[in-house]
């Protein structure tokens, strides 16, 4: 079995069976983003983002992997996002090799979400939205973000083990 990997810590405000309530703090993310007209280039988003904590900065330093990966639209782009959980400001990290990596604070806040497993396809996801959007429309919460897709396993991990969720965060 692989070893836990840090991630990121929450108070849970409310649980109603796979849909939880939370509140996050403030956590460094490295990010990287694309146009939406070049989605079919995840796989090169990732591979941008490990090659970072794997070494490709300003100090050749190996940086801990954490889980889990974030993916969110916006109108325009497509984020992939890292936890950067040892370090308290960006100007903690060093620098990030390539200029497709930003070092930020990301204020995360109260949030809702959904947990699956098995591999977090477009049905699947498609699937769980709808039903985190109704229970969202019965509650009357106001979302403040666009859907992010988390997944909290390496793409070896087995798909009756794998672990994913969709979050918003909500006033």
């Amino acid at each position: 079995m692989a070893a836990k990997l840090n991630q990121p810590e929450y108070e849970l405000i409310e649980k109603d069976g796979k849909i939880e309530i939370r509140e996050y703090s403030k956590y460094v993310i490295a990010k990287t983003s694309i146009k939406q007209i070049e989605m079919n280039q995840n796989n090169n988003m990732f591979r941008t983002l490990a090659s970072y904590i794997f070494g490709s900065n300003s100090k050749n330093q190996s940086i801990p992997m954490t889980a889990p990966v974030i993916t969110q639209s916006t109108n325009t782009n497509y984020d992939m996002i890292f936890f950067m959980l040892d370090a308290q400001k960006p100007e903690d990290l060093p620098t990030p090799n390539d200029q497709r990596i930003s070092l930020e604070q990301m204020e995360i806040g109260k949030t809702i979400s959904i947990s699956f497993g098995m591999w977090a396809t477009e049905k699947r996801i498609q699937n769980y939205k709808e039903k985190l959007d109704n229970y969202i429309n019965q509650k009357k919460i106001q979302v403040q973000s666009s859907l992010m897709v988390a997944q909290y396993n390496s793409p070896w991990a087995l798909p009756p083990f794998r672990k994913n969720e969709l979050l918003y965060t909500i006033e």
